[in-house]
């Protein structure tokens, strides 16, 4: 029995550290930003084969499996870049001098915001306010934009939980 628990034990602590690792490495595996947070060199949001990542290069880069879609055309503009997502909506790739390399056009208002890595080959910013890009795969157009009033490329169950966090972040903005 004590060997079973033994066992049991190992087992947790491998688990852990595996968690630890991936985390440690900057990979996760969410397909979503909030205002606040941000993604640094190497790491990634993902949705089925779409990904988009801030690469060492510093160029933020959405690709659908290994076929670039879109790219922020920032190649060697700065070392060490990680991108945010700020308060007023604004997405922004940032330098390790923290000089801004690339931004979005800004939103505005202040509030919550989330940026949405979707099925569409999408990256869509939701919170306050709208604005939006062309969405012909394979432009030079930016794909980001940003919706209150339901998702652009998602159906179903995926788009009943997009209108709920419209509506939290609506909620949210209002405090």
């Amino acid at each position: 029995m004590a060997f079973f628990s033994l066992i049991k034990v190992l087992l947790l602590c491998t688990a852990s550290l595996s968690l630890l690792a991936t985390l440690a490495s900057g990979q996760n595996a969410t397909n979503y930003l909030l205002s606040g947070e941000h993604l640094s060199t190497g790491q990634y949001l993902i949705e089925g084969n779409t990904k988009l990542i801030i690469q060492k290069d510093c160029d933020l880069v959405l690709y659908n499996s290994t076929e670039r879609i879109w790219h922020s055309n920032t190649v060697h503009e700065g070392l060490g870049c990680y991108v945010t997502l700020q308060s007023n909506g604004k997405l922004v790739i940032l330098d390790n001098k923290n000089d801004v390399v690339w931004d979005t056009v800004p939103i505005k208002p202040i509030g919550k915001y989330v940026l949405i890595l979707q099925t569409d080959y999408k990256a869509v910013i939701y919170g306050p306010k709208f604005w939006a890009t062309r969405n012909i795969i394979g432009s030079d157009d930016a794909v980001f934009a940003t919706a209150l009033n339901g998702p652009m490329g998602v159906s179903g169950a995926k788009e009943n939980m997009m209108k709920e966090m419209a509506k939290i972040i609506e909620v949210m903005s209002d405090e």
